[in-house]
This record gives C-alpha cells, structure tokens and sequence, in this order.
C-alpha cells in the first residue's frame, strides 16, 4: 500500500476512535473516576499516616463528603474509629454514615464507639450505625442512650432507633419520656422514630397527642406524621386532625385536611370545621379541606353550597378539588351541575377535566367515593 494512503488511513482511524463524541465522553468519564480513586487513595493515607490530629480529621470529613464513591476507604475509616483523637474517631464515625449501607461491615467498631467517652463520638457512631444499616444487635446500647447527658447524642440514639423499625418496639417506652425532653431537636427525632416504629408504638399515642401541642412547629409535624403511621380508631382520631385544622402553621392544617379525608365517611363530624378550612388563606390547606370533604362523599352534603362557591377560586388547584369532592358525592350535589357547567368553560385543563368528570358522576345512579 502506497505510504500515503497508510499515513491517511491511520490519521483517519486516529479521529474516528479519539475526535469521535463516544470516546470523548467514555474517557471524560474514565479519567473522572481515576481523579476520584487517586483522590481517595490520597486521603486514606492521609487519614492513617499524617501526625496531625488536625490533618487526619480533615481527612475523615472529605472522604465523608464523597459518600458512597469513598467506600475504598471503609477499612481505613474502621481503623480510625480507634484513633487517640476524638475529633478524628467522631469524624470518621460520620464519615461511614455518610457512605451509608456499604460501610455496614463497619457496624461491630461503630457499636464500639457508643460507649467512648467523647460525646461527639457517641452521638455520630448513633448516627453512623442508623445510616449503615446496622444498628439492630446495639439497640439496647442505644436506648441507654436517650438518657445521655448530651441533647446531640440524645437525638442521634432516637433517629438510630427509628431506622430500626418495628423491631424497636422496646424502645418505645423510653422515647415516650424523651418526647419531653428539652431539646427541640430530640424531640423532633423521637417522633418520627415512634412513626417509624409504627403500630407497635400504640402506647405513644397520648404522649404524640400532647406533642402536637409542643412550641416547635417541626416537633408537631412528626407528631401528627407518627400518629399517621400508627394508626388510630377514627372516634380517636377525628378530635385530633379537627382540632390540628386551627394550627398556626399551613403545612399541618394541609396534612390535618388530608388525614380526615383518609378516615373517610367515618370523619363525618369534622364536616364544620373542613367547611371553615376552605376559607383558608393557604391555598393547599383549601385544597386538602375540599379533597376531605369529597372523601366523606354524601356524609359531607353541607359543603355542598361552600364547595360550589369554591369553584371561583383564584387558584386552578383549587377550583379543580372543589370540583372533584362535587362529584364524589353524586346526586347530592345536584344544585351544583350548573356551576359545573361553567367550570366547563374554565380556562384550566385541570379543572375542565374535573368539572366533567363530576358531571358523570353526579348524573349516574351510583358514584363512587
């Protein structure tokens, strides 16, 4: 073959396999990863062998910062659990937390760590063994705990705890205590560690019920999302959600419209108060109200007149649920069928579409709730 034609032939296939698009980005991509793998071989030596308690704690936390891309470096972060430094053992706890279930075999040293006599180190080996998946066979370790000196371990005990799950359910009766405790954020934890635990939390319900008066907005939202998760007999509940419509917060006057609506037809005497929450100035928590009202179906047929004037709500969202809960409660909602004849002209999809769908189903002869 003629000189030139080979020289041609080789700068064509050079551009096909190395200008091309493909190959740019499978490279890119390869040598990414290798800036990653140099970056984590360089940080677990530093973490191991630097003499500054400094130099390796700053280590630990960028590794932790990697997440899940640092797990070549569990084995090292294990071995730091024992480091003379506190600040580098509570550093590198955290660190295997934030790689998450991969660093699972690191669980046995974590266990460990509860009982160190730092308290940072405590709390991010609670934290640590929530995240890895492994804090079942130290649950016990865990519940002592919740009487640590420390809010900060208090909390990270609680949030360990609740990842457990239902197999916790001998915690419980120590996170009923803890939801008094001082710290805001302890007891914003132990909520949402007794809705994780779920059913088997029954006996926390009195307790949640008094949290859902607490200070804290966010302490009253996991309240509520636990007695959710646990579950209540609806004479029990309805009180609840009814009275949690006047909260000063949005978000749980919205979350107690959507946890009536659940309950259904049996909600039926929370009607009044739904009716009122349609007036709410948050557009959401009208649109749970309306959504509530619709689920109690023919229960509810006083809201029939409220529901209708809803319809000229400023907001499609809400317009769309008015019409939707109409329809849900079939021929008592006759009156509205001229309204929603209108709604039919609604420059909103979503509410032309709800408004039809009404239609058919307060003119058919059985509707469904």
């Amino acid at each position: 073959m003629d000189i030139r034609i080979r020289a041609s032939l080789r700068g064509f296939l050079f551009f096909v396999c190395f200008a091309s698009p493909l190959f740019v980005q499978t490279s890119s991509s390869v040598f990414a990863q290798d800036g990653k793998d140099l970056q984590t071989q360089t940080l677990i030596q530093q973490l191991l062998k630097e003499p500054e308690d400094s130099a390796r704690e700053n280590a630990a936390k960028a590794l932790g910062k990697m997440g899940a891309e640092a797990r070549a470096a569990i084995p090292a972060l294990t071995e730091a659990l024992k480091d003379r430094s506190a600040s580098v053992r509570s550093s590198a706890a955290f660190a295997l937390g934030q790689i998450g279930v991969e660093a699972k075999p690191a669980a046995p040293a974590l266990g460990e760590l509860l009982k160190d006599q730092n308290a940072w180190a405590r709390g991010n080996a609670a934290f640590a063994l929530g995240r890895v998946g492994g804090a079942k066979p130290y649950l016990s370790a865990l519940i002592g705990l919740l009487k640590d000196p420390n809010e900060n371990v208090r909390r990270d005990a609680a949030d360990a705890i609740g990842r457990i799950g239902a197999e916790a359910k001998e915690a419980v009766p120590a996170l009923i205590v803890l939801l008094k405790d001082k710290s805001g954020a302890a007891r914003r934890y132990t909520a949402e560690a007794l809705g994780r635990i779920g059913p088997e939390a029954k006996t926390a319900i009195p307790g949640l019920i008094e949290s859902l008066k607490d200070q804290e907005f966010v302490v009253r939202t996991y309240s509520a999302y636990a007695l959710r998760q646990i579950g209540m007999e609806a004479k029990e509940a309805v009180p609840i959600w009814t009275a949690l419509l006047k909260d000063s917060h949005e978000h749980l006057r919205s979350y107690a419209g959507d946890a009536l609506g659940e309950i259904g037809p049996e909600a039926r005497a929370a009607t009044p108060a739904l009716i009122e929450a349609l007036k709410d100035q948050d557009r959401f928590v009208r649109v749970s109200a309306a959504k509530g009202l619709g689920k109690m179906g023919a229960e509810a047929k006083t809201a029939v007149p409220p529901l209708i004037e809803l319809l000229k709500d400023k907001e499609p969202l809400v317009r769309a649920s008015a019409a939707d809960a109409l329809g849900r409660m079939g021929a008592e909602a006759k009156s509205a069928m001229p309204a929603l004849a209108e709604s039919q002209k609604d420059p909103a999809t979503i509410v032309r579409l709800a408004a039809t769908g009404a239609i058919g189903k307060i003119g058919s002869p059985e509707t469904k709730q």
